[in-house]
């Protein structure tokens, strides 16, 4: 058999050395703490919905009493946690409740596995040694690993996301809006600015599906909640935020929670929804935009959310971009690591420098023409009337 370049082959056996090591620390933390306070959150969250109804799920006192049959440290909520997702993500909990819950806790870890995978396996560029080296670097990055630690929603919000983009580009955009309010409903400060991207560039359908479905599902989950589910969930919301470390990876670890940090993120916000117009013609790059652009206007944000990060690469690289923008993306791979420090601003940095990368078009001459391919296709359609998205034909799937 042909041996493949030399560069290659390190990269893969490095990627695998740091995919074992992630992998054996969850099961390492597994076997010591098969109860986890994130989990536990989701946990008794779909309990008490199906115990005492879906108004409950945020009643602190209701959680804290669910929780008190674990085994301490984890039999209390305490101040900094508990559970804050929107309703969905209790609901798709329910069914993991007839299990104890370090079961149901390996259960969610395997399915978080397998949307991974098949956000990998559509998404992913390259072929044979080089794409399973992109699985590999992924499971090797701190962010990546905490998701699966932590147990959150991380990878189906990001497999929902591929979803839209996979179904953009096979010209059903208005599907596409609804896995984008599906993703949106799960954990919205992660996957926001894609809609706004999309808007930005033009493309209205997916965002009408995505507008429309989630008004949707905000309307059932108002109405599961009631009056006074919605109190205790704005409640819960505030008391959260009050304890600074669910902004530290974020802008207000650096000016703190204040005017400054609210104007960094707006200018950002404005930087990347610029980014996506300048980009419109490029549907992975609009992608890419809408997911950094995410982590860079949220002010709640924890090290398993810069897994979005994983995804946006992916994307980028299905182009050619050139071999300056390529070291940027090797530069965040370790600022993704340095994250597991404590220190967030390299990666703060390192994003505003990738949506610069992004917003300048550092890809060589081949994807120039691939993009501008594109683009005089989807203003045909836009001509014609046939919608705003790119035919399968001319994906480069």
């Amino acid at each position: 058999m042909r041996r493949p370049p030399l560069p290659l082959a390190a990269a893969t056996l490095a990627a695998a050395w740091g995919a074992l090591y992630s992998v054996g620390f969850w099961v390492a933390a597994y076997v010591r703490f098969p109860i986890h306070d994130d989990v536990r959150y989701d946990y008794v969250a779909a309990e008490a919905g199906l115990r005492y109804g879906w108004s409950r799920i945020y009643d602190l006192d209701l959680l804290r009493a669910l929780s008190a049959g674990f085994p301490a440290p984890q039999n209390t909520i305490h101040s900094g946690g508990t559970f804050i997702n929107p309703p969905l993500l209790a609901w798709l909990w329910a069914p993991l409740v007839a299990f104890s819950e370090p079961v149901a806790y390996v259960v969610w870890t395997v399915i978080c596995l397998a949307a991974l995978a098949w956000t990998w396996y559509i998404t992913a560029p390259f072929q044979g040694l080089g794409k399973i080296a992109m699985l590999l670097a992924g499971l090797a990055l701190w962010p990546v690993m905490e998701a699966f630690y932590f147990g959150q929603p991380t990878f189906l919000v990001l497999a929902l996301v591929a979803g839209a983009w996979w179904l953009i580009r096979r010209d059903r955009a208005l599907a596409a809006g609804v896995a984008l309010a599906v993703a949106t409903a799960l954990k919205p400060q992660v996957v926001v600015m894609v809609p706004v991207c999309l808007l930005a560039a033009g493309r209205w359908r997916p965002v009408a599906g995505w507008a429309a479905s989630g008004a949707v599902l905000a309307g059932l989950s108002a109405a599961s909640l009631g009056g006074s589910g919605l109190r205790d969930f704005w409640q819960t919301l505030q008391w959260i935020q009050t304890d600074p470390g669910h902004s530290f990876f974020t802008v207000a670890s650096i000016f703190g929670m204040g005017f400054v940090t609210y104007a960094v993120l707006a200018v950002q916000g404005v930087l990347c929804v610029l980014v996506a117009w300048r980009r419109r013609d490029n549907l992975d790059v609009l992608f890419a935009t809408g997911l950094l652009g995410s982590l860079m206007v949220s002010f709640h944000l924890h090290q398993p959310d810069y897994s979005n990060l994983l995804l946006a690469a992916w994307l980028v690289l299905r182009g050619s971009p050139s071999l300056v923008h390529s070291a940027w993306l090797a530069i965040g791979f370790v600022t993704m690591q340095v994250l597991t420090m404590g220190l967030p601003a390299p990666q703060l940095l390192w994003d505003v420098g990738w949506l610069g990368f992004l917003g300048l078009r550092f890809v060589d001459a081949q994807d120039a023409q691939k993009e501008a391919g594109e683009y005089r296709l989807h203003a045909e359609r836009q001509q014609h009337g046939g919608g705003d998205d790119l035919a399968h034909g001319q994906a480069g799937i």
